[in-house]
């Protein structure tokens, strides 16, 4: 009995040190800002596109929920790019060589996410988020590298250099502006202020015009495949 007595009294000892560590080290509640920056590895989702590195900028607005433990929600306003390649055979009757098309897509994105947050120690802190993003076309363009060298290379360069979200039209492929998704981010954070973040980015939204779609269908008799975005992204951010 005496035994079962003192494990009760170090059991209780024990949770109140727990908890007086847990509200020591418990997220303050309230408005904080973070501008962040970084890069991407962005790809078209289809088989026939491959991965390319971009940036990413922004700044975002997070609230720690009052008496909700390091529950938080959070939104921003980001600039990122986007976007993905494919290797194709260029042929015009003169030029017959490999060529790689690059499509860089850049956004204006919003972001809004729920997460928890919790600091392991009164310097360092780790958190998790989960939620929609909304993003809407504004530049880009569509590049051809052609394997070769010589002026009729850099013309032919020059002429299958188009503007990203511009309708040009079947064969040129043309995206729509709009996007949206859902995206998830783990990062830690250092002394209140230094964070690094990890991430990634599913675009739901087929960004595939339907102008180009009908167009493709009527010159060939099939269907294009849906398209959509994703990127992954590592970033760094200052909290103020």
């Amino acid at each position: 009995m005496r035994r079962l007595f003192y494990f009760i009294i170090a059991m209780v000892i024990c949770t109140g040190n727990a908890l007086a560590f847990e509200l020591e080290n418990e997220p303050a509640e309230g408005l904080s800002w973070m501008g962040i920056f970084g890069m991407n590895i962005s790809k078209l989702q289809n088989s026939g596109y491959g991965a390319k590195a971009g940036a990413t900028m922004g700044i975002r607005a997070e609230y720690v929920l009052p008496k909700a433990h390091g529950t938080y929600i959070t939104a921003g306003l980001d600039w990122t790019m986007k976007g993905g390649k494919t290797s194709v055979i260029y042929d015009d009757g003169i030029i017959n060589a490999d060529a790689t098309m690059k499509y860089a897509l850049h956004y204006i994105e919003i972001p809004i996410r729920a997460g928890f947050r919790y600091n392991i120690t009164e310097d360092f802190g780790v958190y998790g988020e989960f939620g929609p993003f909304f993003s809407v076309g504004i530049g880009g363009r569509h590049r051809m590298n052609i394997d070769g060298d010589g002026d009729a290379v850099r013309l032919e360069e020059e002429a299958n250099n188009f503007k990203a979200f511009k309708n040009y039209g079947y064969p040129v492929l043309s995206f729509q502006r709009w996007d949206a998704g859902l995206g998830f981010r783990i990062g830690a954070e250092y002394a209140h202020h230094y964070n690094l973040m990890i991430g990634c980015d599913w675009g739901l939204a087929d960004i595939f015009r339907n102008s180009l779609r009908d167009d493709f269908f009527n010159q060939t008799g099939t269907r294009l495949p849906k398209v959509r975005n994703f990127h992954f992204t590592i970033t760094l951010g200052y909290r103020f």
